[in-house]
């Protein structure tokens, strides 16, 4: 266990709170929260296995193999993040949730929705701009036009222009609901998390082959994409005997999907954030 001496030190480096506020951006959470995400994981994963005199004598000489590990914890930070996002995103890339843009459709009709959950359900809630929109459409969507009407105690004539009020406010802010509502999301985290378990496989030394094999749809989008890649069949299918020039093209071209990806999801979230604050206003 990292003494708190030890862990002050390494708070106060620049290393640390570059770090810190990374994360914090990427998972758009505040710097204090991100700070004891990263503390978490150096002290149970990275710095584990050093003594307090070792971290001490490394702080001393300001070993570089010490900024690595809290850039690598890091990173480890955020793969464990989107992990646990992407074993949903996973489910619903594969199709075997609900759509959940069927809640918006459904406020054409007055229908309630049948299998969506509570996230799904909230996701869709939290960009309506007022709280008697959000209220509203949460009743409609849960139970459907009737009993709307009864809990807000409409007449037929006030549903029909709250209705349309929610219909015109999804179609101006259509791209606002398409980053939280529609498919594209859980694609993009699914390659994110997928290309961050590539590279922690890289990182590690593990087995290439072994997740290419589990992710052969990716492998193949990413194939297609690149123009860099010239026997394609080997980096599919024979990893190890594929030639350089292919594995670096293969590389880059999943650093590039990653990067993108990972814009796409900061964009998703920045939006959603606003979304809950304007909530909780």
């Amino acid at each position: 266990m990292i003494n708190e001496d030890n862990l002050n030190r390494i708070i106060n480096t620049r290393t640390f709170k570059t770090n810190t506020h990374n994360i914090a951006n990427q998972l758009v959470i505040s710097d204090a929260d991100s700070a004891e995400l990263l503390c978490t994981e150096l002290a149970e994963h990275r710095l584990s296995k050093y003594s307090n005199s070792e971290i001490a004598s490394l702080l001393d000489d300001k070993d570089p193999n010490l900024y690595w590990k809290v850039t690598y914890a890091a990173r480890d930070v955020c793969s464990k993040h989107y992990k646990q996002l992407g074993k949903r995103a996973e489910h619903e890339y594969h199709g075997q949730l609900a759509d959940i843009e069927t809640s918006v459709i459904k406020l054409s009709n007055g229908d309630k929705v049948e299998n969506i959950n509570e996230y799904q359900l909230a996701k869709v809630v939290q960009q309506f701009a007022t709280q008697s929109s959000r209220l509203f459409v949460d009743l409609l969507l849960r139970f459907g036009k009737n009993e709307t009407m009864a809990q807000m105690a409409l007449t037929p004539k006030q549903f029909n222009r709250k209705l349309r009020n929610c219909l015109s406010y999804v179609a101006k802010h259509r791209s606002k609901f398409n980053l939280v509502t529609d498919g594209e999301r859980d694609s993009r985290l699914y390659t994110l998390n997928s290309l961050n378990m590539l590279f922690s496989v890289i990182d590690k030394e593990g087995s290439i082959q072994d997740w290419i094999d589990n992710h052969t749809k990716l492998v193949n989008e990413l194939l297609a994409d690149s123009s860099d890649v010239r026997y394609q069949g080997a980096i599919l299918n024979h990893w190890e005997t594929a030639s350089n020039k292919d594995k670096y093209a293969f590389i880059r071209q999943a650093i590039s999907q990653q990067a993108k990806a990972q814009e796409w999801i900061n964009t998703s979230n920045q939006a959603i954030k606003e979304a809950g604050e304007a909530q909780s206003n």
